[in-house]
């Protein structure tokens, strides 16, 4: 162990000592209309100006959604692509910013890997074990969670653990050789003052050819393997003092064909993976709840090792170590002021570049809530961030929410502003033989960001309507338009403002307590400084996903139809690359289960009924009609 990790870990133990010796308050599950990662507080709906959908467990195990890729597709302003079967790269988009622009929190922990091209989160290896909720906030929010906020926020927390013994095992089959078992234990001890949540899991898959099968040539199958495991840990030492400990974990292996372009099957080639991250924290309330706190310490790291016929060939590590403190004075309901201040050094090292390179950067925010009326809402927020590369840079936020109880109708708006430093390997990046790959010159790309809309319930709140127009304004974009093997950089800077911007809609139907229906529709148009359309943002798409449980609530149906169309993708097969439309589709899965006994329920689901032949990224295939069958048993 170098004396960096070991430095690294020494002071990740010393924040877990801290915690442990000040006061914190035990956190509870939240009902549907309250969120959190709006205002890092927990707000009711109705007080919301910023657009935020919520997934909930319930929706994740109607769906029979095992990856969180795609119980993500259901929502507004979201689009998702991978490169292939399970495992490959998947790119999670918000309102057409890049996939670098989506920042992802899982259980407080930023999961984002600073060794990739883009500091991203890699989807692809995330399932939906465990999780309690997802709550996808849409619009930049650097103020509240930092640079890399620019197109929205997506944050996942697991359940804390109360009461007896809640244990489930569980096990599925189906096509492409697939097969998955896990299990889990959550329960709660001394009086619930101790809460326990583990799950571990395992996939596996044969799975088809990355390099899209519909073209001659792509027969290779490309397996995957995931092993994942996380947990949560709750103590609460008193009324007003909770401790908290989460971990994440997920590895194993993915085959992949690396060439792109339609014409590229390639045998035993991919990665053997690792995904870490945990996190300590404690919540803490003083002055009869007025003021509220939490401090906690984070660790996060991502290996990736390729191999190449039984070879190795490269590898890249990225890692983040960050401590944060948050606080918040309840001056009375309708007037909180949330303050908070975090620091973090990211981490890369690749085989191709000896020297490990790092970037620390240390923020400071504040957001003032009030209330008028029981009608009008408005926060507004700033933040200073201190880049050690880059210097410091200031961001704001507003957000207004009018609520008119009279007509069951809430107009809201926000807007706010964003920049995002250039990664790692934007900077110093080295590969594929090339000497400077990076660019030390780059600047931090800056961004505004608006949206306007309303939503309307009818028919005794049964029936939710939401109409929103966003807009998201880009400048100084940094983008790779270089040529491999020379001594210049290959990423710069682009003159002009990018611009994406559309219109979300939603309706959501409770006709009964057993009947349910969820439509959304996003329209978005993003092009560049130049009037060209980027790629892999499509101009238009659907979700609809129908919901019904009947027999006494012992069996559940869900359908659900994803409509995509317009979606323009770039051709690297040919040189220099083109761009090409991926053209329309429509995908429909249906799930069935049905509970056999009051411990044991038998579900199955059929993914792409009507074989749909597509493409979420040119030359990548995906799955055709595909069944899986499985059974729960609870403990």
């Amino acid at each position: 162990m170098n004396l960096r990790s070991f430095g690294a870990r020494a002071a990740f133990l010393a924040a877990a000592v801290l915690c442990m010796t000040m006061p914190a308050f035990a956190d509870s599950e939240l009902p549907e209309t309250v969120v959190v990662s709006a205002t890092r507080t927990p707000t009711d709906l109705s007080k919301i100006g910023s657009s935020i959908s919520v997934i909930t467990a319930k929706d994740i195990q109607d769906q029979q959604t095992v990856f969180v890729t795609d119980v993500l597709q259901t929502i507004p302003g979201v689009v998702v692509t991978q490169a292939g079967p399970r495992g490959e790269d998947s790119n999670v988009q918000l309102r057409g910013a890049p996939n670098e622009g989506t920042f992802v929190l899982i259980d407080g922990v930023e999961v984002s890997d600073p060794s990739r091209t883009q500091t991203a989160f890699d989807f692809s290896q995330l399932t939906t074990q465990g999780i309690d909720r997802i709550e996808i906030l849409r619009g930049s929010q650097s103020v509240l969670y930092g640079g890399d906020a620019v197109g929205g926020v997506i944050s996942i927390t697991t359940k804390r653990g109360s009461g007896d013994l809640d244990g489930l095992v569980y096990g599925e089959g189906g096509s492409y050789g697939t097969y998955l078992f896990g299990g889990s234990a959550r329960g709660g001890l001394d009086g619930d003052r101790i809460g326990y949540n583990v799950n571990v899991q395992y996939l596996g898959t044969d799975g088809f050819s990355a390099a899209d099968s519909n073209q001659p040539g792509n027969t290779e199958a490309d397996r995957y393997h995931n092993i994942s495991t996380n947990g949560r840990f709750d103590y609460a030492v008193s009324d007003d003092v909770d401790l908290k400990a989460v971990y994440r974990y997920a590895g194993g292996l993915v085959n992949y064909d690396a060439c792109g372009g339609p014409f590229c099957d390639q045998s035993n080639i991919g990665d053997h993976f690792h995904q870490y991250s945990g996190r300590v924290s404690s919540e803490f309330r003083l002055f009869d709840g007025r003021f509220t706190g939490e401090v906690g310490a984070a660790f996060a790291r991502d290996d990736r090792t390729n191999f190449d016929n039984g070879g190795s060939d490269y590898f890249d590590i990225g890692e983040r170590e960050q401590f944060d403190f948050k606080g918040a004075v309840n001056f009375d309901p309708d007037n909180i002021l949330v303050f908070g201040a975090e620091t973090k050094r990211d981490f890369s090292h690749t085989d191709s570049d000896p020297k490990t390179e790092s970037n620390r950067n240390t923020g400071y925010y504040a957001e003032y809530q009030t209330g008028l009326f029981d009608a009008l809402y408005a926060t507004l927020g700033v933040r200073l961030d201190d880049n050690e590369r880059f210097g410091a840079f200031t961001t704001y936020r507003g957000t207004l929410a009018y609520d008119i109880a009279s007509t069951h109708t809430k107009l809201k708006g926000s807007y706010s502003t964003g920049f995002r430093a250039p990664s790692l390997f934007e900077l110093f990046g080295v590969c594929c033989g090339d000497p400077m790959l990076g660019n030390p010159a780059l600047k931090p790309q800056t961004s505004r960001s608006w949206d306007v809309g309303v939503e309307q319930q009818l028919l005794d709140d049964e029936l939710k309507l939401g109409v929103t127009y966003f807009r998201l304004d880009a400048s100084n974009i940094i983008q790779f338009g270089g040529a491999f093997g020379t001594s210049e950089p290959n990423y710069f800077n682009v003159p002009g403002t990018s611009i994406s911007d559309g219109i979300e809609t939603s309706l959501d139907w409770r006709p009964s307590a057993q009947l349910s229906f969820d439509v959304a529709y996003t329209y978005n148009n993003a092009e560049d400084a130049t009037g060209t359309r980027l790629t892999e943002r499509p101009r238009h798409l659907l979700n609809l996903n129908a919901n019904y449980a009947f027999l006494d609530d012992r069996a559940n149906a869900n359908l659900d139809l994803r409509y995509v169309s317009d979606t323009a993708d770039s051709d690297f097969s040919a040189f220099p690359s083109t761009t090409v439309n991926l053209g329309s589709y429509v995908v429909v899965n249906l799930g069935l289960s049905y509970r056999l006994f009051e411990q044991t329920e038998i579900y199955g689901r059929v993914e792409n009924l009507f074989d749909q032949k597509y493409e979420t990224e040119f030359g990548y295939g995906t799955a055709g009609q595909s069944f899986y069958f499985g059974v729960r048993q609870k403990v």
